[in-house]
């Protein structure tokens, strides 16, 4: 019966080992304000525990100061995120298109030639993936006062009566695979 066990407890290994590497938020440092922003827009928050994700404070900057950011040397990204709880006194939280296309314009270059891409995911992934009930995501190149990386994927999320949820991914190299693996990193309850 011993052997069976550690034969068990070996494959349960294992198999974890091979599942992506995933943990609830209090992987990693938390600034208390996130996390009180998260309870408060009924957020759950997956932290990538792989890669050497670390956190750190981004400079201020005038345009959007974020709540939490995290980065990956190895995966050569950035990721912040900003959380608009919401709030029935206040227009901009209760309107998420709004609130992302001031975000929007705050943050991409206003440089002549720069592209913004926008994707508007279905309702039925919004709601399979995120539990989200509107949604949107840019590419675009940010003021270098907000990043110096060339190329910002910024996804909004929005749950009605919990809030939203903007999600930057800062990185070199369009061709980055790991953003891909990082797009579940929210999650509306």
């Amino acid at each position: 019966m011993a052997l069976k066990n550690i034969i068990i407890s070996f494959a349960t290994a294992v198999l974890l080992c091979l599942l992506p590497q995933w943990s609830p938020a209090q992987s990693l440092a938390q600034p208390a304000q996130f996390a009180q922003l998260l309870q408060q827009a009924g957020v759950e928050f997956m932290e990538p525990v792989d890669a050497g994700y670390k956190d750190y404070e981004p400079l201020e900057n005038q345009y959007l100061n974020c709540h939490h950011a995290i980065r990956s040397h190895s995966e050569d990204m950035e990721i912040r995120y900003y959380l608009l709880p919401w709030n029935e006194a206040d227009l901009a939280s209760t309107m998420p298109h709004v609130s992302t296309f001031i975000t929007i314009t705050n943050l991409a270059t206003n440089a002549d030639d720069a592209i913004i891409a926008a994707l508007r995911p279905d309702s039925q992934s919004l709601r399979r993936d995120f539990n989200a009930d509107w949604g949107m995501t840019y590419i675009f190149t940010p003021k270098p006062a907000f990043s110096d990386s060339p190329i910002c994927k910024m996804v909004a999320l929005c749950k009605e009566g919990q809030g939203t949820v903007f999600v930057f991914y800062l990185f070199d190299d369009p061709g980055n695979e790991a953003i891909d693996r990082r797009e579940m990193a929210v999650r509306f309850r």
